[in-house]
């Protein structure tokens, strides 16, 4: 018996948010930031928009304390447990305060890098909404309980043909997925791929040849499941561990961004910038 996968409705509302809130910015200042720098002196907006504007300069004091609250989702998984709400929530927020804190960061230098700070605190946080994207991508990869998925697909395939469960357990075991130690380093994860996803394949076709192409539609969908599963449990071990080293080096760019952002926040403030709180 399947299950309706829910959807994900809160990152649907926090992306729609984040277009929105960007698309407000650019309609903001759109006039502005088309132009040239020469030009852009002679626009009115120029003192509120500019870097050092009242606008601009706000910018990037929200882009910088919304960097600061995106790492407390460090410190929820330090903390473990569910009472401080659910990871997959915790996750979407982090990802939607980093996106945002980046459009705001880009606002704030409107569409410019011209001092070295400046284009290293680009680049730290360029790559740290990359790597964090892909991690993003790499967590929905990642394996749940596939052991109890793979028990569930192979009783599924039982009640639609009835007596054939052991010798498709049997066929899924000669072929044993890929070990890879959990504490692995991102490169030996990587390596291990290409063996998961093989083991991955062959547990397809092994299964292909003892399940019957005459079906009917139940076990065509019977059969597809257990195919996707067993090809998916076959890189587990694999898949936690990329994602665990992955999340190392992320969150090592996370931290030498950090501490770029508060020395381009620092500077800002000891050459002037104090006024925008006076």
């Amino acid at each position: 018996m399947t299950t309706s996968r829910r959807i994900p409705w809160l990152p649907i509302v926090l992306g729609l948010i984040l277009v929105a809130l960007t698309a407000a910015l650019l309609y903001r200042g759109w006039s502005f930031y088309q132009l040239s720098l020469e030009d852009r002196v002679e626009h009115p907006d120029f003192r509120q928009l500019r870097p050092s504007g009242l606008v601009g300069n706000g910018y990037g004091w929200i882009a910088a304390l919304l960097v600061v609250l995106n790492l407390s989702y460090l410190v929820r998984r330090r903390l473990g447990g569910s009472r401080f709400g659910s990871m997959r929530i915790w996750l979407d927020i982090h990802v939607f305060t980093g996106l945002f804190a980046a459009t705001l960061a880009t606002f704030h230098s409107a569409f410019q890098l011209r001092t070295p700070i400046t284009q290293i605190s680009a680049a730290s946080l360029g790559i740290v909404v990359l790597t964090g994207l892909i991690g993003r991508f790499l967590y929905a990869l990642a394996p749940g309980n596939d052991r109890e998925r793979l028990r569930e697909a192979l009783d599924d395939m039982e009640r639609v043909w009835p007596g054939h469960r052991e010798e498709l357990a049997n066929a899924i075991e000669a072929l044993p997925s890929v070990a890879v130690p959990a504490n692995a380093s991102l490169l030996r994860s990587v390596l291990s791929v290409p063996a998961w996803r093989s083991v991955g394949r062959r547990r397809r076709e092994a299964l292909a040849l003892i399940i019957p192409r005459e079906r009917d539609r139940e076990q065509k969908r019977a059969a597809r499941r257990l195919a996707n599963v067993a090809a998916t449990e076959a890189g587990s071990s694999g898949k936690t561990a990329l994602l665990r080293s992955w999340r190392g080096l992320h969150r090592f760019f996370a931290l030498l961004m950090l501490a770029s952002v508060l020395m381009h926040a620092g500077i800002a403030w000891y050459f002037g910038y104090r006024w925008v709180f006076e």
